[in-house]
């Protein structure tokens, strides 16, 4: 499990995050939710250990992420963020490739993996292609495919942890829903998903705990029928919403 407590940051003065609680527990989804400048991204960074928190701490597996050497940490915490800037002319199947780095599985293992992740995101026409001549489309699924990559198998020493930074904004509607399919895909398999998104309707349609952040701090926590009410979101959002019920899930659906 991932968890942060009591989770602070602050720079040059300013508070973006005061005093976040949270888990992702294995197995499930969880969805950051908030309006921008809520310090969403700056959550997910903390929790990955690529910045520091000014107090508070991250745990991983029952240890503070400190404790783990980086090579263990990347076989079971993959990351994707927002914007992965590339400007090398790689082939798709090479930068997947880089998601194996940390693995001792050698050579014909580690390709078998990439051409299964490539074929999961539906990439597979791409293995040959330049990174640089792609779609942000075609970017942004060769990078899930590198993500997938580096936690595609179970490790010894715990349970794995996938972060994802807006994953779907560049994809149109069917990739957008290959995507959650794949992630739920890996939660069936026990691993515990961090999602940070904007539309309210993705996160209440994929994710089994919601977690709102307003002005660095959490304000709500739980499940989307729950955290997904008419006065939290006009507060939140400042907008004035509805909220009915998706027709095919069953799950909160906001109408604003």
């Amino acid at each position: 499990m991932l968890e942060s407590r009591q989770l602070s940051l602050s720079i040059a003065g300013f508070k973006l995050l005061q005093g976040v609680d949270l888990q992702v527990r294995p197995g499930e989804v969880t969805a950051i939710i908030g309006p921008n400048g809520a310090g969403k991204t700056s959550l997910m960074r903390l929790l990955c250990g690529e910045i520091k928190p000014s107090s508070g701490e991250v745990i991983f597996g029952g240890l503070s992420l400190d404790q783990w050497q980086p090579k263990q940490l990347a076989r079971m915490l993959g990351v994707l963020p927002q914007d992965s800037a590339l400007n090398f002319p790689f082939t798709a199947g090479e930068v997947v490739m880089m998601g194996r780095i940390p693995h001792a599985t050698g050579l014909a293992k580690d390709i078998e993996i990439v051409d299964a992740a490539l074929a999961l995101v539906g990439g597979s026409y791409l293995d040959k292609r330049p990174y640089t001549q792609m779609s942000g489309g075609e970017k942004q699924r060769v990078q899930l495919a590198r993500v997938l990559a580096q936690i595609w198998e179970p490790d010894a020493r715990g349970d794995r942890v996938l972060i994802l930074d807006e994953p779907t904004s560049a994809f149109d509607l069917a990739h957008q829903q290959l995507s959650l399919d794949i992630v739920k895909s890996f939660v069936r398999q026990g691993v515990g998903v961090l999602l940070v998104v904007h539309d309210l309707n993705l996160a209440a349609s994929c994710a089994d705990q919601l977690v709102m952040l307003s002005c660095g701090r959490l304000v709500a926590q739980g499940a989307p029928e729950h955290v997904l009410s008419v006065d939290l979101i006009e507060r939140v959002f400042n907008v004035t919403a509805s909220i009915g019920v998706h027709p095919r899930t069953g799950s909160p659906m906001v109408i604003v």
